[in-house]
C-alpha cells in the first residue's frame, strides 16, 4: 500500500548559483556520506546536487513531513545501487522517523530536461507485524 507520493520540480540553475556562492559548505549540509562519495566520482557535479536536492525534497513530501518534525536535509537521500538505479536512504535519524511513520519502501526516479530537474519519490507502507501471541503461564497450562 502506498504511505505518500511527493514532487519536486526544481531549476538547475539555481543549485548552480547557490554552489557557486556556498561551495563546500553547501554540498557539506546537503549531502549524506555516501552521496558524498558518489558525487566525487560524477563527472556532472552541478546536476548531481540539484538532482538529490529534488529527490530529497520529494521524499519529505512523501512522507508528509517536509523538513520538519525530526527530519532535516541529510536524514534522507539517493544513492545508486550498482545497477545506476536510485534509491532512496536514511541516516539513522531518518531511519527512526520512517519505522515511526510505519514507512515501509521507497522509490524514487529522477529526470531533468531544458534546465529543469524533476523528482518523485513513492513511499509505501511497512508490512504490519504479526501480534506476538502472549505465553501462556504455568498454571494456565496444567
Amino acid at each position: 500500500m502506498i504511505f505518500g507520493i511527493g514532487v519536486d520540480v526544481l531549476e538547475a540553475a539555481r543549485i548552480k548559483k547557490v554552489l557557486a556562492r556556498f561551495g563546500d559548505h553547501f554540498v557539506e549540509r546537503l549531502l549524506m556520506p555516501a552521496e558524498r562519495e558518489q558525487l566525487a566520482r560524477t563527472k556532472r557535479p552541478e546536476r548531481f546536487l540539484a538532482m538529490r536536492f529534488a529527490a530529497k525534497e520529494a521524499i519529505v513530501k512523501a512522507m508528509g513531513t517536509g523538513f520538519a518534525h525530526g527530519i532535516w536535509i541529510r536524514d534522507v537521500g539517493v544513492v545508486q545501487n550498482a545497477w545506476g538505479r536510485p534509491e532512496v536512504a536514511y541516516s539513522p535519524r531518518g531511519e527512526k522517523v520512517r519505522r515511526k511513520l510505519g514507512i515501509g519502501g521507497g522509490h524514487v526516479t529522477l529526470t531533468d530536461e531544458a534546465g529543469l530537474i524533476v523528482a518523485v519519490a513513492v513511499l509505501e507502507t511497512a508490512p504490519k507485524q504479526p501480534a506476538k501471541k502472549k505465553a501462556k503461564s504455568r498454571k494456565a497450562r496444567r
